[in-house]
């Protein structure tokens, strides 16, 4: 495991505590640490110039972030805010450079990492324009929840994920409650079958 890897080849540890809600970093300062998740879950997010905040992705046990600006020498890109508490492992310029040096391995690893999540982004990002609002809001729902099922998601998450509206999800959750395919308990979001809802999604939207 990488997040393994790494902490054998780090003396000097700093690991930071965050609760929900609090900043790691903003977008346009200095990528100068890479962060990776020990505990909790985090989410990046971006300002559109009409001021929309736009959900972009989750980070949970053992994700890297901060990578894609951190190498590329170039200010962060986006937001990253704690969304359960959890720690994180915050890695300086110093000590990457010299795992880099002592671990080709490793920097492999890393380098992969990237172009899997580039690959991933890519794929998710051309298939937009060939499905309905309501199929996009059923495949970020089961993702989001398979990836992070204790997460009590907010309906605004859901929405920003699948590039729609808080009043489409809201819609769409209703459909998918009176097909007994999702329960609602208050706020929280149970899936009794993914396999399920993901082929009612590809059948009927």
């Amino acid at each position: 495991m990488m997040l393994e890897e790494i902490l054998k080849q780090l003396p000097n540890k700093l690991i930071k505590d965050y609760s929900k809600g609090d900043p790691v970093y903003s977008e346009g300062e200095a990528a100068d640490l890479l962060y990776i998740v020990q505990e909790g879950i985090f989410g990046l997010y971006f300002n559109t110039p009409s001021g929309k905040e736009s959900f972009l992705r989750v980070f949970t046990k053992g994700d890297i972030f901060g990578h894609r600006s951190y190498f590329s020498n170039s200010p962060y890109h986006a937001n990253a805010v704690c969304l359960k508490k959890g720690k994180v492992l915050i890695i300086s310029r110093e000590q990457c450079d010299n795992i880099c040096l002592t671990s080709p391995a490793l920097l492999k690893q890393m380098t992969k990492l990237m172009a899997e999540e580039l690959g991933a982004a890519e794929t998710r990002l051309a298939g937009m324009a060939d499905k309905s609002v309501k199929r996009r809001i059923v495949e970020a729902l089961t993702y989001l929840k398979l990836k992070n099922p204790d997460h009590t998601w907010t309906r605004k998450e859901i929405a920003d994920f699948a590039m729609s509206t808080f009043e489409s999800v809201a819609r769409v959750l209703t459909e998918l409650e009176e097909q007994q395919l999702i329960h609602r308990d208050g706020r929280r979001i149970e899936i009794p079958d993914e396999a399920k809802l993901i082929q009612f999604a590809v059948e009927n939207y």
